[in-house]
């Protein structure tokens, strides 16, 4: 009988697989692993296969220590450690989230920041419209002539159209 992964290895497999195509080799995903500091050193080595005693030895090769270099430095540069992190922080945060939302004991006003940050989080909202002279009381109009550059109309006063009887 095997023993089923806990939730937090499940999280934590998942997390790894969202990490970028480029440190795909193994030695550049074990140094984005480390730069990214989500575990101890140790437990990172060990899940790829290294005791202390062989850990040591890589990092003490130039090559390895080239490429942690270079990957430390893409991973706080491109702010993906952050990211990444903020993520991890805000998924863990997410149950908090939806008690808050779901608490009639909780403000109402923060209820409904609660939900609306979830629709906005999870792609809900509808796409903003860009807001071209509306609200404005005026006419924008432009004409095009054939062969020559479009010309803008725009009058801001209030325009009154009357029939003709």
């Amino acid at each position: 009988m095997t023993n089923a992964p806990s939730v937090g290895e499940i999280r934590q497999q998942e997390r790894l697989a969202a990490l970028p195509a480029v440190y795909k080799t193994q030695h550049e995903r074990l140094a984005c692993e480390l730069a990214m500091q989500l575990e101890e050193p140790g437990v990172i080595f060990l899940r790829h296969g290294y005791d202390e005693n062989q850990a040591l030895a890589l990092i003490q090769t130039t090559e390895f220590s080239a490429t942690l270099e270079r990957v430390n430095k893409e991973v706080q540069e491109s702010g993906l450690s952050f990211r990444t992190k903020a993520r991890v922080i805000a998924e863990d945060l997410l149950q908090y989230g939806y008690t808050i939302a779901t608490d009639e004991e909780a403000s109402t006003s923060v209820r409904a920041d609660m939900i609306q940050w979830f629709a906005r989080i999870g792609g809900l909202e509808p796409p903003k419209v860009a807001d071209k002279g509306a609200g404005n009381g005026g006419l924008n109009l432009t004409i095009n002539f054939d062969g020559h550059t479009a010309q803008a109309v725009v009058a801001n006063e209030p325009i009154t159209i009357e029939a003709a009887r």
